[in-house]
């Protein structure tokens, strides 16, 4: 069975998105941070996103020549929507996920291959946080601190315990945590 690996940048007070500015391109992560990624994703059975991560990749990487180009373009991608109608045809290797979310996780996790890497956005993130289906979370903490936007972990029911497996900080001052929930 394979895992469910969270990506996701954070602002150093928990914020994942804020109409102040995007965590994630907040601040240039580096060649050491660009080099731990692309170590990472390359080995990536599957990319599962939102519909509106998936539209703001679809309409990047396909035409890209970035280092991340092949793996993003490569590796089947999943896109989680109720709305969306084909991701095909903007982006090959891309199906639709429409069902439940615990359902569609529990089938993709039976499937065969390598484990698969969760980009997000904020909502399909928390949502999967909130029904526990993610089996390690990789936050890059960003050195930023937005003061209001949109928490990871907003909408658990409860709070979660999680152990801390490596943090690996870079010269930019971003500093990944990896963590896996405790299961008791």
């Amino acid at each position: 069975m394979r895992d469910v690996i969270l990506y996701m940048s954070m602002s150093l007070d928990g914020f994942v998105g804020s109409d102040r500015e995007h965590p994630g391109i907040a601040v240039p992560g580096g060649d050491e941070l660009k080099q731990w990624k692309l170590d990472r994703i390359s080995r990536a059975g599957a990319h599962l996103m939102g519909r509106i991560t998936y539209q703001e990749m679809s309409s990047y990487w396909p035409r890209s020549d970035d280092p991340y180009a092949a793996p993003m373009n490569d590796i089947p991608k999943v896109v989680f929507s109720k709305t969306l109608s084909d991701a095909e045809a903007s982006w090959p290797e891309t199906r639709v996920a429409r069902g439940e979310l615990t359902t569609e996780i529990a089938a993709i996790k039976a499937e065969p291959g390598p484990d698969v890497i969760v980009w997000g956005g904020g909502r399909l993130a928390g949502a999967l946080a909130a029904a526990d289906l993610i089996d390690e979370y990789r936050l890059l903490v960003q050195p930023l601190a937005l003061g209001r936007g949109q928490a990871l972990f907003g909408q658990l029911p409860q709070s979660r315990r999680l152990d801390l497996v490596e943090t690996t900080p870079f010269p930019s001052g971003v500093v990944v945590h990896i963590y896996r929930p405790q299961h008791s």
